[in-house]
């Protein structure tokens, strides 16, 4: 009678135990965002964040830097505007840092990057001014004492298209460009099968269009295509695979699953991580337009944020 009522007596400890356990926690609420990476730059400056990129341990940036962004580009200028690209680890310290381009002017517009771990940046730059030295006949008489220069072409535009392989290590491994007759204004940039699909826009003689073009790793361009530029509808509900989990970005107009907290004042961007069964683990609100989320296991989910015509990256770790 006695080991009976000691067994009952631990199987009464075992229920209770589990009933404590941390399966209990507390509800997920929806926090807004933590201060983001920002371009901190004097105002009217070129200065912009455009894109980034991940690799298992970092986040990479790309943008245009003419004046400012010292939290993010500490090298020396090349001339005019430059890309620019600098790599951080997942507490947003700066790792390295690196200036694309030329003595003309140059941007870095879209980034992605492969199996290989390289960074693919693609941008716009300026063609090299071409000068041609005036023929003097010097057995000419020059009674006004005329002073002959050499003609140079007008002040250059961004009509070539340029595309940066970066190492892992932050150093330039190759570029390459491609020539367009018109500015050209690369922004987007895909990893498809063994060839880098670059879109964006191309004006001519005031007309716009979308082009698309592809490169392989070798820097060979196929053609420009052209067509109607079209505007991409961004989807109601994104989302994207974090482990066995998933990640859902949205405009919250009310309420949210599994958040019974929440209850939106106005339409406000979110992201919830959720498992496959939907049960809310994490979320965050952000303070502006979602243009694109990735996620990375150890770092969370990093998001490209407009805000006021301003890009921002915001790290949400809480979805790591």
């Amino acid at each position: 009678m006695h080991k009976t009522s000691s067994k009952f007596w631990v199987f009464t400890l075992v229920v209770s135990f589990s009933l404590i356990s941390p399966a209990a926690s507390a509800a997920v609420k929806v926090l807004p965002s933590k201060p983001a990476i920002t371009a901190i730059s004097p105002a009217g400056s070129g200065d912009q964040i455009s894109d980034f990129a991940l690799n298992p341990t970092s986040i990479a940036v790309i943008g245009t830097v003419e004046a400012g962004l010292a939290d993010l580009v500490t090298t020396p200028t090349l001339g005019g505007s430059d890309g620019f690209i600098a790599n951080l680890d997942k507490n947003k310290k700066l790792i390295w840092n690196l200036r694309l381009g030329s003595a003309n002017d140059d941007i870095a517009t879209a980034i992605t990057s492969d199996r290989e771990g390289f960074f693919w940046v693609v941008g716009a730059t300026s063609k090299p001014l071409d000068s041609a030295t005036a023929v003097i006949d010097s057995s000419a008489v020059n009674l006004d004492s005329i002073t002959v220069e050499g003609a140079t072409n007008p002040k250059n535009t961004l009509t070539r298209l340029v595309l940066w392989k970066i190492a892992t290590n932050g150093a330039l491994s190759q570029t390459f460009f491609y020539d367009a007759n018109g500015l050209i204004a690369p922004t987007a940039i895909a990893i498809s099968g063994t060839s880098l699909k670059i879109t964006g826009n191309l004006s001519q003689e005031l007309v716009t269009q979308q082009f698309t073009i592809s490169a392989d790793r070798t820097g060979v361009f196929s053609g420009l295509k052209l067509g109607k530029v079209i505007t991409p509808k961004p989807p109601a509900i994104e989302t994207i695979k974090a482990g066995a989990n998933k990640i859902t970005s949205f405009i919250s107009k009310t309420t949210i699953i599994d958040i019974p907290s929440w209850r939106a004042k106005k339409p406000t961007p979110v992201i919830v991580k959720y498992t496959s069964k939907g049960k809310a683990l994490a979320a965050n609100s952000l303070p502006g337009k979602v243009k694109k989320v990735l996620w990375q296991s150890g770092i969370g989910a990093v998001v490209l944020v407009e805000v006021n015509s301003d890009n921002q990256i915001h790290l949400l770790s809480n979805m790591a």
